[in-house]
């Protein structure tokens, strides 16, 4: 039961970013590991409001729980490779 709480706790962390997360959330999910895609900067211009642009991909949270473990399964359960992405802890806000 305490997985599945936890799971659940977790799982509105899935498909976000960082910079999104309220102070509340960033103490909330606290150490918590998160994957992200590794990313690969492009050096392809795009078009923006009319004006080239660098095309920065926003990184958001692909998997989160309470191991690195965990991550991989969640990643391999959606068909995803672990090995394209970058696992992290998510830090204290301050």
């Amino acid at each position: 039961m305490a997985a599945t709480k936890e799971q659940r706790d977790v799982s509105g962390l899935i498909g976000r970013r960082v910079e999104e997360l309220s102070l509340s959330e960033r103490l909330r999910y606290a150490n918590t590991w998160v994957a992200f895609r590794i990313y690969t900067p492009t050096t392809e211009l795009v078009q923006r409001d009319g004006q080239p642009a660098i095309d920065l991909r926003s990184r958001r949270i692909e998997a989160a729980g309470a191991s690195p473990q965990e991550l991989i399964a969640q990643l391999r359960r959606r068909n995803l490779d672990p090995a394209e992405y970058e696992f992290t802890i998510l830090k204290q806000p301050y």
